[in-house]
């Protein structure tokens, strides 16, 4: 062999090598990102290493410690080292909540692959779900049942999403969509990275989360933004930050001079705590880190939320002695901006998943917060819980199209009364690849049809929401009588659109007579369980007591009280035990009686 052809082949094993070794370190830096959970910087360098391209610019945005971090499978299992890659680059997608990408990265995986990676056909029905394949989706969530044979939370799971799918069907198809308008915000509030919760610091400035890019070096990180959006300006919020901390996710008093934020360092163990700054003059001060009842160490809290009165802060955290995963706490605010004792918010709200992104509305006495535990249309839905902080009653689906298929997460409102779905902002990916972004969603329900009371027969209001209102009588007895204009939505206890005619009347009785006290009594009819009757007329009475307050009545002059079906004023049923329609549509009423003149 001459020389020549030596060296040739010399040069051509040194570039194999060379080549061999780019590709190593591809699969290196890989592996390393996952187990930093920079899943954006994972999936690219999987990518590479296995000739896929450079990855995907969308996903340059940042660890966002506000989505579920979900460990990947840990099963030993006998794979190459291709094979861990395909599997890791899957679970980087997922954990990116980019469904396309997912979905594709899945379905090479199990090529072949299905005993080697058993849970992969249930995270790809979960991609399936997302993208709205839902008869897909429904048949591989079956056949992992039968196959899967360990009873865990990835069978519960799989049990859970069938349901959700069923809930899908069901809430798409509801008439109630057409009251609703559903707009994905623009201009200012839209970035290269994902925008999320926002909150109102006045009535036309909203501070929000971002990761938009800084200094156009094309570095993505968690910041607090300003939008004012009388100006059409948005800068990054003046709040005192450390470059090596990311934070977002704030919280303001309703007098505007006190905000609870979360912070995380970006380049350690990722763990996010609560901060708070006060207001002085035009600047925020340094954050201070609350306790560690609040900031327990090596775990997370996070995205908190402070009631507009500034008594109770309520917050996610994944810290002990909850259900499982992240939880909703709340602790009181004593003197000075002292936090008391922190308390879960017990099984009635959390499950053994997570339940994110607290919101309470006073006016409403409801609180609002995301959950991935729960019955719902897929990924986080949002939830209601009516009663006071700390005394929750079972919560509900907000349903379609507040909730989607995929994340809907940090939830707000502007409405000053108890119908907290007029007009709500709130941060969803559902139309977008891969990150949240913000939406508005208003709903108008219809004028209520007004109806002449039949002969002998006394007005009252039914549970039906888009139904009956009668004519009010001026209030003027001096015992008290019925809120005949009263009316909520079925089964819930919102006041619709129409109830503030009776509910103003009183506000003026009352503001006439300084020293009159009064009870609002809720009933219902004779259906359902007693205990559920005797919840539901309870908050239906605070949603009137609520709506008086805020119109200036002192609280102490109002009592609530729930009655439940235990004062009928007609049968619920007739002689012969058959339904008696009329009779219950006068049980169920909302009555107000003069404790003192």
């Amino acid at each position: 062999m001459t020389k020549k052809y030596i060296i040739t082949g010399l040069f051509c094993i040194a570039a194999s090598w060379s080549q061999a070794q780019f590709v190593y370190d591809f699969l290196k830096a890989g592996d390393n990102y996952f187990a930093k959970a920079d899943y954006a910087s994972a999936a690219d360098y999987y990518e590479k290493y296995l000739h896929k391209g450079s990855g995907d610019k969308a996903l340059q945005q940042g660890f966002d410690p506000y989505k579920p971090q979900l460990s990947a499978n840990k099963k030993d299992v006998a794979v190459s080292s291709r094979e861990k890659a395909e599997w890791q680059l899957a679970e980087s997608y997922r954990l990116l909540n980019y469904p396309a990408k997912a979905e594709t990265a899945y379905k090479q995986l199990l090529e072949g692959k299905d005993d080697k990676f058993p849970l992969a056909s249930f995270h790809l029905a979960e991609q399936l779900r997302a993208l709205g394949k839902y008869e897909e989706a429904e048949g591989l969530f079956a056949s992992f049942l039968k196959t899967y044979t360990v009873d865990d939370s990835y069978k519960s799971g799989a049990e859970r999403e069938i349901k959700n799918i069923q809930f899908i069907r069901k809430e798409l198809s509801k008439p109630e969509v057409q009251y609703y308008t559903v707009k994905a915000a623009d201009g200012l509030l839209t970035s290269n990275g994902a925008n999320y919760a926002p909150v109102w610091l006045t009535a036309s400035t909203l501070l929000f989360t971002s990761t938009r890019p800084e200094q156009n070096d094309g570095h993505h990180a968690n910041r607090l933004y300003q939008a004012n959006l009388q100006d059409a300006t948005v800068a990054i919020a003046d709040v005192p930050q450390v470059k090596t901390m990311e934070q977002g996710v704030a919280a303001i008093t309703g007098y505007g001079n006190v905000m609870y934020l979360t912070r995380w360092n970006a380049k350690g163990d990722k763990n996010a705590a609560i901060y708070v700054s006060t207001r002085q003059g035009d600047k925020w001060s340094e954050p201070v880190a609350l306790p560690a009842t609040v900031n327990q160490p090596g775990y997370s809290s996070q995205q908190p939320f402070v009631t507009y009165d500034g008594r109770y802060l309520l917050f996610a955290s994944n810290k002990p002695g909850g259900e499982g995963g992240f939880d909703i706490w709340y602790t009181a605010i004593e003197e000075a901006g002292k936090v008391g004792a922190v308390m879960n918010a017990g099984k009635v709200v959390n499950t053994a998943n997570d339940e994110q992104a607290p919101y309470y509305s006073i006016a409403a006495q409801t609180l609002v917060f995301a959950t991935n535990g729960r019955v719902g249309m897929g990924g986080f839905d949002l939830f209601s819980s009516e009663g006071a902080v700390g005394s929750f009653n079972e919560p509900e689906n907000l349903g379609y199209p507040v909730n989607s298929v995929k994340d809907d997460i940090y939830f707000t409102t502007k409405a000053t009364n108890a119908d907290i779905l007029s007009e709500v902002w709130l941060s969803s990916d559902r139309s977008e690849a891969c990150c949240l972004e913000l939406f508005t969603i208003t709903r108008k329900l219809p004028e209520p049809v007004v109806k002449t009371p039949e002969p002998d027969k006394a007005p009252e209001p039914v549970n039906d929401p888009v139904v009956v209102a009668k004519p009010t009588p001026v209030i003027d007895s001096t015992e008290g009588g019925v809120l005949t204009s009263v009316l909520y939505a079925y089964d819930k206890s919102e006041l619709l659109d129409g109830s503030e005619a009776s509910l103003n009347k009183l506000v003026a009785l009352l503001q006439a007579n300084p020293n009159m006290i009064i009870e609002i009594g809720g009933h219902t009819d004779g259906k359902g369980a007693d205990a559920y009757n005797q919840r539901l007329s309870l908050a239906r009475a605070q949603s009137c007591v609520n709506y008086i307050i805020g119109k200036g009545i002192s609280a102490d002059r109002i009592i609530a009280k729930g009655y439940g079906a235990t004062k009928p004023v007609a049968p619920n049923t007739n002689p012969d035990g058959s339904d008696n329609p009329e009779g219950r549509k006068l049980n169920r009423r909302t009555e107000f009686t003069i404790l003192k003149k």
